[in-house]
């Protein structure tokens, strides 16, 4: 009786450990975009918050990319004593028409979820193109001065500097805590300010 009990304890165990991990798996989502062709795209950005590699890239909820890599770079060549946050990211090969024009921002999934990217959509550049064109014709200036060679969609090795940094909660709590803090303070100054006024005796004429 007892070699049962152990044997169906043992069994109860293992389904229970492969049932975790494959809701870790499924969690995670392990194997999205690593059998499926991507290319890779890169986003500049002033404070990546809690941002790390793996982490989803987004077009309205649906997944259509991972962070790759994050690295701190120099602003610029000349300037290295300041630093950017250079986020490498992987997108399906089968999202190839995001306007170039997108903007990229850093979102929490609820109040104390994971950070993704999130794609807000922009205009697609060939648009843009042909207004420019026929405002450059109207101007009298040739059509290929005024279109500006920027690809009319996401690309390899593309590089999106419209970005929108983390909303960091540490500081946001700060601001406001010394906002309350200031007024609080203003508020007692008036106060006192006004009181010496009316403690002081009135002048009299002759």
């Amino acid at each position: 009786m007892s070699r049962k009990v152990e044997i169906t304890v043992g069994l109860f165990m293992v389904i229970v450990i492969c049932s975790i991990l494959f809701l870790c798996f499924r969690v995670t989502d392990a194997t999205t975009f690593t059998n499926n062709s991507t290319y890779r795209v890169y986003a500049v950005f002033d404070n990546i918050g809690g941002l790390k590699a793996r982490s989803p890239i987004k077009i309205g909820g649906v997944v259509i990319g991972r962070v790759a890599d994050i690295s701190l770079v120099p602003y610029s060549p000349t300037n290295t004593d300041s630093f950017k946050s250079y986020v490498t990211i992987d997108i399906g090969s089968q999202y190839d028409h995001i306007p170039s024009s997108s903007s990229l921002s850093i979102k929490t999934s609820g109040l104390l979820g994971e950070q993704f990217l999130d794609v807000a959509l922009g205009i697609d550049n060939s648009v843009i193109n042909d207004i420019d064109a026929d405002d450059a014709l109207d101007s009298g200036i040739e059509s290929q001065e005024a279109v500006v060679k920027i690809p009319p969609y996401f690309q390899e090795n593309f590089v999106v500097h419209n970005t929108k940094s983390a909303l960091v909660l540490e500081d946001l709590i700060g601001q406001i805590v010394y906002s309350l803090g200031s007024g609080s303070r203003d508020s007692k100054d008036s106060k006192a300010n006004s009181s010496e006024n009316t403690n002081q005796p009135a002048k009299t004429e002759n």
